[in-house]
């Protein structure tokens, strides 16, 4: 059974949605509001996360930002009332595997529980590339180590892979992030790949393979192939 963290500062809202996931089968093994996240996180381990934004002692993208640094395997799913492009893109940059509005149905967050755990259970692969699984949001290192990432990381990820051992310009890279318009700051992907390189090292304790390719954009900088399931 698959345990579950509940963040959230609402507690009759906390309440229906534990009630629902424990109904379709999830062991709702936390349920906070935030406060001492990580030292209940290290006494209730747990593979997926349902976490609020509007949280009163911290605000949950830092806490999002957090965990996926400590947490790499763990699944994050963003439910909250913050609903703008912005808050979105801030939310699925700092980690969250799904993003979700509220008011929400919940079959659609059972639904996306469901599609997370599914995405977490991948098996490891040993090849003698890096393996791109676009399916379920993962990247396999040579030595079988699994790496899960968010929607856009997987966008730079497949760009990165269809133009392997080529550099791909900054301003492609910032197109697959859906930012194509010229006043794009660039600040933005520079972070995203910083961020996405710890989450490899941290993942696989080894060098990251993306390299930044002066005055050109970035490169994957070891063979990689596209795993279509």
């Amino acid at each position: 059974m698959t345990r579950v963290g509940l963040v959230e500062d609402n507690l009759d809202f906390r309440t229906e949605v534990a009630f629902h996931l424990r109904r379709n089968g999830f062991e709702v093994a936390l349920e906070s509001d935030g406060s001492d996240i990580d030292v209940q996180l290290a006494a209730y381990p747990c593979e997926l996360l349902v976490l609020d934004l509007g949280l009163p002692v911290e605000d949950g993208l830092d806490i999002a930002r957090r965990l996926r640094r400590q947490h790499t395997g763990l699944g994050i799913v963003m439910l909250t009332a913050r609903g703008s492009l912005d808050d979105r893109l801030a939310g699925l940059e700092e980690g969250a595997d799904a993003y979700l509005v509220k008011p929400v149905d919940m079959r659609e967050l059972v639904a996306t529980m469901h599609s997370v755990q599914r995405r977490l259970a991948v098996p490891a692969l040993t090849t003698e590339s890096w393996s791109l699984i676009p399916d379920i949001l993962s990247i396999c290192s040579p030595a079988g180590k699994v790496v899960t990432v968010n929607a856009t990381e997987m966008d730079l990820f497949k760009c990165l892979a269809k133009a392997a051992p080529e550099p791909v310009s900054r301003e492609a890279l910032a197109a697959a992030m859906g930012h194509p318009e010229p006043d794009f700051d660039y600040r933005r992907l520079e972070v995203a790949f910083s961020r996405l390189r710890k989450k490899i090292e941290t993942a696989t304790d080894s060098e990251s393979p993306i390299r930044a390719a002066r005055g050109r954009g970035y490169v994957f900088a070891a063979p990689i192939r596209v795993v279509v399931q």
